[in-house]
Order: C-alpha cells, then sequence, then structure tokens
C-alpha cells in the first residue's frame, strides 16, 4: 500500500502555474504555492504583474482570449519567476489566498467593470467648459544593458554610449514638450537576472506612452559597420541570429528567449490589432533610419524584422536601433566622439518628432 501511494506521488502531473478559469464575467489565475513562496504583485492599466520567489516554472506565452484577459506570460527567472498578465479594458482585479496546511494558493480574478449608463444630456443655456488641452505625448527611451552587463565593448562599451545616448534624447525631446521615461539613467540594471530586467523594460512598453525606442551598439566577429533598424518580427534572417541571441542575453538563456520571442509573433500574426501596431513600428523605424543616415552618412544596413525580446510585447510602435558597430576600428571611434553622439541623438529626436507629428 505504502508502495502505491509512492507510485501516485510521482507518477501524478505537476500543476500548471497558473491554473486557468474560464468564467461568466470574469477569468480565474490559481497559484499552487508552498507556504514559504514569496510574492509581490504590481499593477498598471494594461498588466498585471506578479513577482514570485522560490518558484521554478516553465517559461510560457499563453493565449487567454477571454473578455478580461488577453494573454499571460511566466518569465522563469534565478530562484523564481514573473508572470505578466496583460489585461483587457475596463477590469478590475481581486487576489484571495487560500491556505492548505503547507500549501497555499493565490487565486487571482480578473473582473469586468460594468459602466454607469450616462444620462442623456440636458438642454442648458450656461456656455460649454473649455475643452482641456491635449496631452502631451510620452516616448519611452532604453539605453541597452547597463549594470552588470556591459553589452558590446570595442573601442567602446556599449551600455556606456547607449545611455549617453539617451541622456542627449531625452534633453532634446522635452524640449520639444515631449515627456520621457527612460528605463534607466544611470549605469544600472533592472535586475540581475536577464530574462527579468529585459522583461521589466518591455513592460514599460505599455499604452499610456506613444512609442518606445531600445538603442544599442551592434558588433561583429568579422569587420562590419553601419547603422540598422528593427521593429519586431517573428522570421529571421539565420545571418542574424547570433545578433538576436547576443542581444537578448546571450547564450543558452538568449537562445531560449529568442524562441520565446518568435513564439510571440507566430501569435501576433492572428492578431489584428498587433498587425497594425506593427505597421506603425515599421514607419516609426523607417523615419528614424532615414534620419540617422543622413545625420552621419553611416552604411545603411536597412530596416528589418527580428524577435527582440526587449520589444515583443509592446503594445505602442516599439523599434530597437543598432547605432554603430564597437569593434569596426573607424565606426568604433567614432562612437568615442561627443560630436558623432550628439549628431545620433539630433537624428534620433527628428524620426521621433516626425512620427509624432504626423499623427503617432
Amino acid at each position: 500500500m505504502r508502495l502505491l501511494a509512492f507510485l501516485i506521488v510521482i507518477l501524478a502531473p505537476a500543476l500548471a502555474f497558473p491554473r486557468l478559469g474560464l468564467h461568466e464575467g470574469y477569468t480565474r489565475l490559481v497559484f499552487d504555492l508552498e507556504a514559504k513562496t514569496q510574492y509581490q504583485l504590481s499593477q498598471t492599466p494594461d498588466t498585471l504583474t506578479l513577482r514570485f520567489s522560490g518558484v521554478a516554472p516553465n517559461a510560457s506565452d499563453t493565449d487567454v482570449s477571454s473578455p478580461q484577459v488577453a494573454s499571460y506570460q511566466v518569465v522563469p527567472a534565478a530562484g523564481g519567476a514573473t508572470v505578466f498578465v496583460r489585461l483587457r479594458p475596463s477590469v478590475e482585479v481581486k487576489t484571495t489566498v487560500l491556505n492548505d496546511g503547507n500549501r497555499r494558493r493565490l487565486v487571482v480574478d480578473v473582473v469586468s467593470v460594468t459602466q454607469p449608463a450616462q444620462n442623456p444630456p440636458q438642454a442648458s443655456t450656461r456656455p460649454e467648459p473649455p475643452k482641456p488641452r491635449s496631452q502631451p505625448k510620452t516616448v519611452v527611451i532604453d539605453a541597452g544593458h547597463g549594470g552588470i552587463d556591459p553589452g558590446a565593448v570595442g573601442f567602446v562599451v556599449e551600455k556606456e554610449v547607449t545611455l549617453d545616448l539617451a541622456l542627449r534624447l531625452q534633453k532634446l525631446l522635452r524640449q520639444q514638450g515631449v515627456e520621457v521615461v527612460l528605463t534607466r539613467s544611470s549605469d544600472t540594471h533592472l535586475s540581475s537576472d536577464k530574462a527579468t530586467d529585459l522583461g521589466m523594460r518591455a513592460e514599460m512598453a505599455n499604452s499610456k506612452r506613444n512609442l518606445f525606442v531600445s538603442i544599442h551598439i551592434n558588433s561583429a566577429p568579422n569587420v562590419a559597420q553601419g547603422i540598422e533598424t528593427y521593429y519586431f518580427g517573428h522570421t529571421i534572417d539565420p545571418s542574424l541570429l547570433a545578433q538576436v541571441i547576443r542581444e537578448n542575453g546571450g547564450g543558452e538563456l538568449g537562445r531560449r528567449l529568442t524562441l520565446e520571442a518568435q513564439s510571440v509573433g507566430e501569435r501576433l500574426v492572428r492578431d489584428l490589432i498587433a498587425q497594425s501596431n506593427l505597421k506603425f513600428s515599421r514607419q516609426l523605424a523607417h523615419l528614424v533610419h532615414g534620419a540617422m543616415l543622413q545625420a552621419t552618412g553611416a552604411l545603411d544596413r536597412g530596416v528589418r524584422q527580428a524577435p527582440f525580446y526587449v520589444i515583443r510585447n509592446a503594445r505602442i510602435p516599439a523599434i530597437l536601433v543598432e547605432v554603430g558597430f564597437a569593434n569596426h576600428p573607424e565606426e568604433g571611434r567614432r562612437l568615442q566622439k561627443s560630436e558623432y553622439r550628439q549628431a545620433l541623438a539630433e537624428a534620433l529626436a527628428l524620426g521621433i518628432l516626425r512620427f509624432l507629428n504626423n499623427g503617432g
């Protein structure tokens, strides 16, 4: 009897993380946790983020397509995991913790909120109040790498140049009345775990902002130079694979995150809203790319699609720019110079402003 009980425990399937239930008016996500497991919740209008320590789930990116939840993504990290739940409009989140001996269940209900009926307007002789001023545009600038992750190293260090360009770009855009959110404003990382770091950067590309630009410096084992600009796509030229893996964290992690990003791209092909966003991302990419080439005279390496993890789930137009090669003997030295960096920053600002002024 003891042997039979032991076999039942061994053969029992592992519980999904989370377990999902679709109900009338709400979507339920249940997380089965050990008593010692710690977690934190945070929420923006379109994303619920749950950070767990002491769990080891498999990575996943799952369509839900309920009236309350679009999808959820599980991102494993050292000693834990982060779950990003992409919310539909007009929902609220309710949580309950159920204790069961040495285990706990965190129950997350995403509930549809019924909008109150609007009373018909009453006739009035009073003048209408003035219309509110339009909200300023908000741009997210991601200075690639940082902290423990130097990025490409050659005649320049990638994390240093990307931060310098981001700060210059922030100043230029603010002078034009554009609000700027930086993913980092100093030589720091958002998390020592690269997958979590990239996920937190990507989380900033939410619908409360207008566009997202991630700035990077390239490198290559052979002599290469020039400027490349990317928007998200699941297809990939084999010649780009090493570069995408490097920017997605490098090594086995980079390969895993690249595969995850590619699976997201395959899902986006079936999503009409996402396809519309990709169209605007392509427009932004061409405007920024053209401005950088005109300002610098650099070699044109093209506008292309690739599965970069940091822009995989953007709710707004999002691009990744590679502004030059750190290890090219001429271009690397140009990237050392303040005047060349200023020209790049001004070109980035020009392309962004052209996009925003055209209704982006």
